[in-house]
């Protein structure tokens, strides 16, 4: 138990370092928002579990590792869940700078139980059979009104 708590603590650390370490700064010296760093690459993230494996999410993979021993078992790519939506917006403001709001984040998210990895990424929910992450279904949620 202790070695999840462990892990998942690195996890976090890392995943806070990576967003202060990569302070992109723009032409005129001010920073993009706080969120800009998932657009740059990182991708969704998440962890989940159940009684013998540790399901983890991170750099566009799904990665199941063995509880006893923390070793990795497997590692697939995630499904490419297309470009985020753009948004547009009318600036009444001339003096203000002319940068666009950055997109909202995509809904993510992972869930084990009843033998299946359930994971939520952008528009999308992929159920995993486990062990072994393979993918059974795809299903697309419908868009928000």
């Amino acid at each position: 138990m202790n070695k999840i708590l462990i892990l998942v603590i690195l996890c976090l650390a890392l995943c806070s370092i990576a967003g202060v370490a990569n302070p992109q700064q723009t032409t005129n010296g001010m920073q993009p928002p706080a969120g800009a760093f998932v657009v740059a690459g990182f991708g969704p993230s998440g962890i989940s579990g159940d009684q013998q494996y540790l399901y983890v999410m991170a750099g566009g993979k799904l990665l199941e590792f063995q509880l006893t021993d923390m070793t990795l078992l497997r590692s697939v790519d995630l499904p490419d869940p297309g470009p985020p939506p753009m948004i547009t917006t009318s600036s009444t403001a001339t003096d203000s700078p002319n940068f666009s709001p950055p997109p909202p984040p995509m809904p993510q998210g992972l869930w084990a139980g009843n033998g299946s990895l359930y994971v939520l990424q952008g528009p999308s929910v992929y159920t995993y059979n486990v062990p072994g992450l393979t993918l059974q279904n795809a299903v697309a949620l419908p868009k928000p009104e």
